[in-house]
């Protein structure tokens, strides 16, 4: 696990209110909503040069106890939902490459030695 340090500091009694209310709605802890505010923070000032990229969207569908089940996952990581349902997404893409990868490989090693025995 990695070293972890202390942060603190003074906020308006409004904003730490605002801040109980989302760590009791989202059912976590204050450290884990820290965590999240600061990386999502940084993450958006290293992404800035991604804003270039063309983007797409993608709308499924999912039953209400499909939905609450990535509701609750996602509260549990501390991350936004957007970036766990991208990281699954790409999880199992990889997955199909590296298994249509594989197939392939032993066809394209076939026309190799085809090839070999023409010449």
């Amino acid at each position: 696990m990695a070293e972890m340090k202390n942060i603190c500091g003074k906020i308006p009694v409004e904003l730490h209110e605002k801040v109980r209310a989302e760590i009791e709605e989202k059912e976590t802890s204050t450290q884990i909503f820290i965590r999240q505010v600061i990386e999502e923070h940084f993450n958006r000032l290293e992404g800035k040069g991604e804003e270039s990229m063309e983007k797409r969207t993608l709308a499924v569908q999912v039953t209400e106890e499909l939905f609450q089940r990535v509701k609750w996952a996602v509260t549990k990581e501390g991350i936004k939902q957007k970036d766990f349902i991208i990281r699954i997404i790409e999880k199992a893409v990889e997955e199909v490459e590296a298994k249509w990868q594989e197939l392939e490989q032993p066809e394209e090693i076939d026309n190799l030695e085809e090839t070999e025995e023409i010449a």
